[in-house]
């Protein structure tokens, strides 16, 4: 028998990378757009170029391992029946569900891998993400800082300087214009550095030797104020720094920062519905490549009248499937906010277990699990009956 679990799996593997690789092409291509656009818009680097396409590889293809897996098992079994194999198998005492074993076995496999994977890599391709913006961002809005010229990279913020020092990122004769809060001031200050805070994506402006003037026009207030150091946060006005500056995500923390959101907000009498309908499918989304262990060679067992291309069609046909489930849970959760998160997270893979169940069934008795009549034929024979018995 190992030398069919061998087999099996040597059959397996190709079709799983195919389909892996194809799937992450697939949904890849929603993002190279982006992408693109990106890297031309801001005059991004080789090095930098790469470092954001390595970021963004985790980000799409975190869900890809399961339905690669659902594939690649469809194929795997479609290509064994259209062959005959499944029959030889079959005529050799080899019951389908013993056919199941080293298919479970590589689920469990592609499970504990789908699990990383969510929780582990795609969050550090958000963040990497996050910290490629900001740095981005932060080294645009230095060079941007012509000597002797209107500055308006920085929102509320006008800022003119007299001389740079490039290799030390230094400026001399600082002039600024805030007017980011109801009290305008005007800064002056002799020299200023740059300074990041990449912990909390934000830069300072460190001025020396510098007076602030300070008008209040409700209280008709003049205020001159000499100081030794003074730090401006600088917001950058970029699309780049926004998008550095956007709000943490479920899907963008890691275990531990997850759980500590969720007792933050639990502390703070806070909503963290969304966070535990995410926190149970980080659980749910990979389980399903058990299932689909045992979804996919039911689905590529099919006569050889319907042909090789059928894998493929029931594959993505149950995919398709999972999907809807997936957004009809999300939906009832949006809408009923009583509605359990972990019934919702949890509801597909219980959808998609029974239907599963139901054609291994038929399967391993070698009744097509296509053929739906018997749906309706016990209740039409019982209506039969007792229309007879009357």
């Amino acid at each position: 028998m190992w030398l069919l679990d061998r087999y099996l799996l040597r059959e397996l593997l190709p079709a799983f990378l195919l389909a892996r690789a194809v799937a992450t092409a697939v949904l890849f291509v929603d993002k190279l757009l982006w992408l693109t656009s990106l890297i031309l818009r801001n005059h991004l680097d080789l090095l930098t170029s790469a470092r954001l396409l390595c970021y963004t590889l985790p980000t799409v293809s975190s869900l890809t391992l399961p339905i690669a897996f659902l594939i690649g098992c469809t194929l795997t079994l479609n290509r064994l029946s259209m062959d005959s194999e499944y029959v030889v198998f079959k005529a050799a005492g080899v019951s389908f569900y013993r056919m199941l074993a080293p298919l479970i076995a590589a689920g469990m496999v592609v499970y504990a891998l789908s699990s990383v994977v969510l929780m582990y890599v795609a969050p550090w391709g958000f963040q990497g993400l996050q910290s490629l913006f900001f740095e981005v961002a932060r080294e645009r809005a230095y060079y941007h800082l012509q000597p002797r010229t209107f500055n308006e990279a920085f929102k509320g913020l006008v800022l003119y300087v007299e001389r740079t020092v490039p290799e030390a990122q230094r400026l001399e004769g600082i002039f600024i214009a805030d007017t980011r809060t109801n009290v305008s001031q005007v800064i002056t200050a002799e020299v200023g550095t740059l300074e990041t805070q990449p912990e909390a994506l934000r830069v300072l402006l460190h001025l020396e030797r510098g007076t602030i003037h300070r008008v209040s026009p409700p209280y008709k207030r003049y205020a001159v104020l000499q100081f030794g150091q003074y730090d401006v946060s600088l917001d950058l006005d970029t699309r780049l720094a926004r998008q550095a500056r956007e709000a943490s995500r479920p899907r963008e923390l890691y275990p531990t920062e997850f759980r500590a959101e969720m007792a933050r907000r639990q502390a703070l009498g806070q909503s963290a519905h969304d966070l535990e309908l995410y926190w149970h499918k980080l659980f749910a989304l990979p389980f399903a490549s058990m299932i689909f262990a045992i979804l996919g060679p039911v689905l590529g067992v099919v006569q050889p009248k319907a042909g090789r291309s059928s894998g493929y069609v029931f594959g993505l046909g149950a995919i398709f499937l999972y999907y809807i489930f997936l957004t009809a849970s999300d939906a009832l959760t949006d809408k009923f906010s009583f509605f359990p998160a972990v019934f919702a997270a949890w509801c597909p893979n219980v959808c998609m277990s029974a239907l599963t169940l139901l054609c291994m069934r038929r399967v391993a008795r070698d009744a097509s699990p296509w053929e739906v009549a018997w749906l309706w034929e016990g209740a039409l024979h019982r209506w039969r009956r007792q229309t007879t018995a009357a």
